[in-house]
């Protein structure tokens, strides 16, 4: 008779570092922020919405050059949820991202003053974006979620993991 001891370990499964993506309000929703940093991804954050400075890997381009995202988000407001204009900005983001840049140690912000800290375990990326929005996948933050996957982190987008299907 054979017995196989299995060996239990302290080590989660994924011991990945964990990034929460929300928005600024759900600050009060279990899960939805982690315990560390608030970061903004936003093109142009309100005054509250800075927290301690800027994901610029994940903010959508600064002044819009093209007028996508306006366009995007103008199409959104005309009740238009997944039109043309979303596909196309949707498409130039996704294309823009560097896999190198997303990494748990390579992820940086501007934190202002010449200062550039590494996005580190337990700290929270926002936007201004409904959660609803982020569901359904119109979102800048729901469309990096993979990337960060990939990159190695644990990612956690409004308070539920984040699992790659």
């Amino acid at each position: 008779m054979s017995i196989t001891l299995l060996a239990l370990s302290a080590v989660p499964v994924d011991s990945r570092p964990t990034l929460y993506l929300s928005n600024w309000s759900s600050h009060r929703t279990p899960g939805a922020h982690g315990p560390g940093r608030k970061w903004t991804a936003m093109a142009e954050p309100r005054a509250w919405e800075w927290g301690a400075g800027r994901v610029r890997a994940l903010t959508p381009e600064l002044g819009d050059p093209d007028g996508m995202l306006r366009d995007a988000l103008a199409e959104r407001h005309a009740g238009v949820q997944d039109g043309p204009a979303m596909r196309a900005y949707r498409a130039y983001y996704i294309g823009g991202r560097i896999p190198g840049l997303m990494a748990p140690g390579a992820l940086h912000a501007a934190a202002g003053g010449g200062m550039f800290p590494a996005v580190e375990d337990g700290d929270t990326v926002c936007c201004a974006c409904a959660v609803a929005e982020r569901a359904a996948g119109r979102c800048h933050l729901a469309w990096s979620a993979p990337f960060l996957h990939r990159a190695g982190w644990r990612v956690v987008l409004d308070g539920i993991e984040w699992i790659e299907r």
